[in-house]
């Protein structure tokens, strides 16, 4: 059911990431994404729980591209098999980068494949999209459960992400725009949550309060504070 048990890294894994970093970066994330907010917060040295809005499929390879530039790496990304099996593309992507299940009912069976993924953050930057589903771009949906269970497991420092104005770059239903996307794409990175602010909290409430976060990442360049090109400017409100 999965593409990368989360046993380590092999020094192929890390070369292989290494290389799509470097291509993701200068095919796509530098023609369309205009800036980032927040990234100089992250520590390469330090594993993180990233939980971002979910709009398209780029969303994954931006943010890799985007950790590549940042040191973050290596990355491992939660994902549907059906959905990243679709294309050879796609297949060939999720062998390094991905952790794929089949979605269906949360069961006892799919709360491991959950924990083990979480387990994973010994070794990877986690990369969960807690929507479940590809959304419209501008709301955060309803998050669902498997996060909590992620969490718990992997206790690592959260990073809520809001990947603004992807909608007019790519949907999941819309076509790609590969000239009106041009530098269309904010990338805003929220502080990171130690776990022990989170790891006391309910299930039910945790879903909320992982949505409520990455909505409130989005945020605006703050006056006075020098902003540019990936130059990171943005405070939590």
């Amino acid at each position: 059911m999965k593409e990368t048990n989360g046993n380590g890294v092999s020094r192929s894994q890390r070369w292989t990431q290494q290389v799509l970093g470097l291509g993701v970066y200068g095919a796509l994330v530098m023609p369309y994404v205009r800036r980032s907010h927040g990234l100089d917060r992250l520590d390469p040295s330090q594993r993180y729980l990233f939980v971002a809005n979910h709009v398209s499929l780029l969303d994954t390879i931006f943010l890799g591209g985007l950790f590549w530039r940042s040191h973050c790496c290596p990355i491992l990304v939660l994902g549907d098999k059906s959905v990243w099996h679709g294309s050879w593309i796609r297949r060939l992507l999720c062998r390094h980068i991905g952790f794929l299940l089949e979605r269906g009912k949360l069961n006892p069976g799919r709360i491991r494949d959950l924990q083990a993924f979480g387990r994973a953050g010994r070794d990877f930057q986690l990369i969960v999209f807690p929507e479940g589903t590809r959304g419209d771009g501008v709301q955060v949906a309803e998050c669902q459960p498997g996060i909590y269970y992620i969490a718990q497991e992997a206790r690592l420092p959260l990073v809520p992400v809001f990947l603004e104005n992807m909608q007019r770059v790519s949907t999941k239903t819309g076509r790609f725009h590969p000239f009106s996307g041009l530098r269309q794409v904010e990338v805003h990175f929220g502080p990171p949550i130690p776990a022990e602010a989170y790891l006391g909290i309910p299930r039910k409430e945790f879903t909320a309060y992982v949505r409520e976060w990455i909505g409130a990442a989005r945020v605006k360049p703050v006056a006075g504070v020098e902003t540019a090109d990936f130059t990171d400017a943005a405070d939590h409100p």
